[in-house]
């Protein structure tokens, strides 16, 4: 069963997006464009990669970038948006 996660502190996400500065990670982050399972940041630097051993299916691989790079962006203040093409 999935909990609550509630802020409180509106600091919280000014300390995020600081935290990750410091580490040289400008968001939003976002799923490359080229590589499947890498995460970048802003400026299309690699962050991480899912999967990096290649043991999962191609679209587990991909939903899990997805959802991890939503967590992180809403963390990060970031309002998601539903972007339909056609």
């Amino acid at each position: 069963m999935m909990g609550t996660l509630v802020f409180s502190n509106n600091e919280t996400t000014e300390q995020f997006l600081a935290k990750f500065a410091e580490l040289n990670v400008s968001l939003p982050v976002n799923l490359s464009e080229g590589d499947l399972g890498v995460v970048v940041d802003a400026q299309g630097r690699d962050v991480f990669t899912v999967d990096s051993g290649g043991r999962r299916p191609d679209d587990q691989v991909e939903q899990i970038a997805h959802w991890i790079v939503c967590a992180i962006n809403t963390c990060g203040g970031f309002k998601a948006t539903v972007v339909t093409h056609g």
